[in-house]
């Protein structure tokens, strides 16, 4: 048999790495062999290294049917700038002009990214679960639940979208009758409120580069964790994961709790707190960045395997946008092109198994989503595949970026290796570190 395309290479599974051939036919994985395998393409990719296509929990692609944000990140340049990292599944954040609070909302998405990334990758959705008034969405949620693959909540005010904490059992009662998972990012609003008005009263220098940690502080987060763990209690069913954890004491309470898990950004692994005064506020970020000895625990705890999922939480703003003062400047900062770079700077320099990189930038996130249609290399799956070249060492620059808001936090940084291919469904969709289809 010949197979519409033949790699070969080391593919890494969620417990090994074996050096084989893989056979597709119609986007499909069909045959797995140690050799004697052939196809009209023919992919040989022994000196990288083969995993299952990276699956992004959390991204801001910032388009939908206002097109109000649109000149930051749309679903075509938010594309294009995934299939570059490596990255063949995204799922959408709800938080855009349009809030994606109801299904017809998520629909309108879904219809603009099938027109604009044109087959290239899958997106997915998120819907959000917030409150207006004395009310939560729970008519809109129920009727989400065949739109989108989880929801998505905000325990501090994002973009007009937020809940309380004290309302949490009811928005997760919600959610739990619909059998999809929940997403929270846990900051306390309450203890921001009250750290913006003491730093107000003291007369601080609010315009000090490290002042958006000090409004955004440690105990936010952990307080807001405390919080929805105690309520999760009641619903052991529900599959709760805690967004980009910024705080390595959090790791402690959530891994005593069975059905909830954790992500973490790159921007957190690699950066600390000081990097934002040269940055100014490009690395501006809700949670802020925290100290280094956070971030070593951080990344410790990421090689040890107690973190779930690596995230971009990609949120494109323009230059001019991030150069404005600390707290005018929008939060977030651009990860998507450059997610394979920095899978392979924890390979190489952090001395991370790439095992574990295949279980949480692959299997965790397609299980957690119950997309059992991916996440691995076995026969059945789809030909989702993030081949790395651990030997192209890459500096970054802005001139070689795919997002449209044409800036990256690692601007500069020169990291040890690259996305070689990234193929979809069968199709090779980059090619030695080139986008060659959207």
């Amino acid at each position: 048999m010949i197979h519409d395309l033949m790699i070969e290479g080391k593919v890494v599974t969620t417990a090994s790495i074996n050096e084989v051939q893989i056979g597709i036919d119609e986007g499909i994985i069909t045959e797995i062999k140690k050799q004697g395998l052939r196809g009209e393409q023919k992919i040989e990719a022994r000196h990288c290294l083969i995993f299952p296509g990276f699956i992004d929990l959390h991204a801001h692609l910032r388009e939908d049917e206002s097109q109000d944000w649109s000149y930051k990140e749309d679903f075509r340049s938010g594309a294009a700038a995934a299939i570059h990292g490596g990255v063949t599944t995204v799922v959408d954040m709800p938080n855009t002009p349009f809030p994606g609070i109801n299904a017809a909302r998520i629909r309108k998405k879904k219809e603009l990214a099938y027109k604009k990334a044109k087959g290239v990758i899958d997106f997915f959705f998120q819907g959000a679960v917030t409150e207006s008034g004395t009310a939560i969405n729970t008519t809109g949620i129920a009727d989400m639940q065949d739109e989108v693959v989880a929801y998505k909540m905000y325990l501090a005010e994002t973009q007009g979208l937020s809940m309380r904490v004290e309302r949490l059992p009811e928005a997760i009662d919600a959610v739990a009758a619909t059998s999809k998972p929940l997403v929270i990012h846990c900051e306390d609003q309450n203890i921001l409120g009250e750290r913006k008005a003491a730093l107000k009263g003291s007369r601080a220098d609010l315009t000090r580069n490290d002042i958006h940690s000090e409004l955004r502080p440690e105990e936010a987060e952990l307080s807001a964790v405390k919080h929805v763990l105690a309520t999760s209690s009641a619903y052991p069913d529900i599959k709760i994961n805690i967004a980009h954890v910024s705080v390595y004491e959090s790791l402690d309470i959530i891994k005593q709790h069975k059905n909830v898990f954790c992500e973490v950004t790159p921007h957190h692994l690699f950066f600390n707190k000081t990097a934002v005064t040269p940055k100014t506020a490009f690395l501006k970020t809700n949670p802020p960045l925290r100290t280094e000895e956070n971030r070593r625990l951080l990344l410790a705890a990421f090689k040890g395997g107690r973190i779930d999922f690596l995230v971009t939480d990609h949120a494109p703003h323009t230059k001019y946008e991030k150069a404005l003062d600390i707290l005018e400047a929008p939060a977030g900062v651009p990860n998507l092109d450059t997610y394979g770079n920095f899978v392979a700077w924890l390979i190489v320099r952090c001395d991370v198994n790439p095992v574990l990189i295949s279980r949480v930038c692959a299997y965790n996130p397609a299980t957690f989503l119950g997309l059992d249609d991916r996440g691995s290399i076995e026969v059945g799956k789809k030909a989702n595949f993030s081949i790395l070249d651990l030997h192209a060492r890459v500096k970054i620059s802005s001139a070689f970026l795919y997002t449209k808001c044409g800036w990256s936090p690692f601007e500069g940084y020169e990291f040890p290796g690259a996305v070689r291919h990234t193929i979809f469904n069968g199709a090779v969709v980059t090619e030695d570190g080139a986008v060659v289809q959207v």
